[in-house]
């Protein structure tokens, strides 16, 4: 049962009101460490799904949808009235960063206390900026190879993770801090930020569009594009980053939803016909072998091992954080999450002092379905 602490401020949901949401199914307790929150499944006192109840009642607030431009010289005015800024979009997943008590937490988007992101925060980010503002969340992602969440990698992360701050917020409070007090807070602190792109206005998209396409040339994901006045914000992609995530996903062809694919090559000739590639075979040869590289790297393995599968590894400043790492991963992931028995190991060399978890996710239909064509089985379209 939800018991606020004594003394504690009551200004961001009231006991009664959380109360009822667990009873309804709508809010669920959870508990990681010390630190006792709720967050919720569905949307509760005007706080949306994903928000967290922690103690007090004081809430951290759910991290908005960002929309997407699919056109430029379409999507710019309609979203914007004034200047915005650019800021590089990062291949990552997002937390949720702030401290409660004497402790620093990261929630995932859906409301979890992030074990990885909790435990290898204080890598990146100097905790005196809690003590500035002890209400501030910081909005981040975190991206690169050793992440235990992401297929890929990212540009802007070639070892291990790096940690992007991107957005501010203050807990019971939807919407973000001002543009210039989050890079003022940011410089003071020395806060990792995403690299930033300049200023646009929205009656004058060809700077902006010469800037997406040496982006495009890099690899990078795309832009996140920020009004300056307000909390307006969209997203817009890359070409290349589409066929990226084609072929890191081609082994899953079978179990992620065709949307998946099918959103994906249509912002793909979005962007080629915006940007005058249409045709180009450099991008139709890339195209293809993301599709055939992931397939037949789906096919060698289901060859070599007997089953289709994504392995992750990442590592951790604090034993007990891996252990708990391990254990929200095998309640959330079920059968499909495959936790190497030998995990947490020790690092050594220049890891060393870290603790190292090894995982596979397996794809099932994918695998189902290449073995059944591998041992001949007849099968009818």
């Amino acid at each position: 049962m939800y018991a606020p602490a004594a003394g504690a401020i009551h200004w961001g949901m009231d006991a009664a009101t959380l109360e009822q949401a667990l009873e309804q199914g709508r809010a669920r307790e959870q508990q990681f460490a010390d630190l006792t929150s709720y967050r919720l499944l569905e949307s509760v006192g005007g706080f949306a799904r994903g928000s967290v109840v922690l103690p007090g009642g004081r809430v951290l607030p759910a991290y908005p949808s960002i929309a997407r431009i699919q056109s430029l010289a379409a999507g710019l005015p309609r979203q914007f009235d004034g200047p915005f800024h650019a800021e590089e979009k990062i291949d990552g997943f997002n937390v949720r960063i702030l401290r409660e008590g004497d402790a620093i937490y990261a929630f995932s988007r859906g409301g979890f206390v992030c074990p990885f992101a909790t435990d290898r925060v204080p890598d990146f980010i100097d905790p005196r900026v809690f003590e500035e503002d002890p209400e501030l969340i910081l909005c981040a992602e975190i991206a690169g190879p050793d992440t235990p969440y992401m297929e890929g990698t990212s540009a802007q992360v070639e070892d291990d993770i790096g940690v992007f701050v991107f957005d501010m917020m203050r807990r019971d409070h939807a919407g973000f801090l001002p543009h210039a007090k989050t890079r003022g807070m940011a410089e003071r602190f020395a806060l990792p930020l995403p690299p930033q792109h300049g200023r646009f206005h929205p009656d004058d998209p060809e700077p902006l569009r010469e800037q997406i396409l040496e982006l495009d040339s890099r690899g990078v994901e795309g832009l996140v594009l920020k009004a300056e006045d307000n909390g307006v914000r969209a997203k817009y992609v890359t070409g290349r980053s589409c066929i990226n995530d084609i072929r890191v996903c081609g082994g899953q062809l079978l179990d992620l939803p065709p949307e998946y694919f099918t959103h994906r090559l249509m912002r793909l000739a979005i962007f080629l016909t915006e940007h005058g590639r249409t045709g180009d075979p450099e991008i139709e040869r890339a195209l293809g072998r993301a599709f055939l590289e992931g397939m037949a790297d789906a096919v060698a393995s289901s060859e070599r091992i007997g089953h289709v599968g994504q392995h992750y590894r990442c590592r951790f400043r604090e034993h007990a954080n891996a252990l708990r790492f391990i254990e929200h991963m095998r309640a959330t992931g079920g059968r499909h999450v495959r936790v190497d028995p030998a995990s947490p190991q020790p690092e050594s060399g220049a890891r060393e002092g870290y603790w190292r978890v090894d995982l596979e996710r397996r794809f099932d239909r994918m695998t189902g379905t290449l073995a059944s064509a591998l041992r001949g089985d007849s099968q009818f379209d």
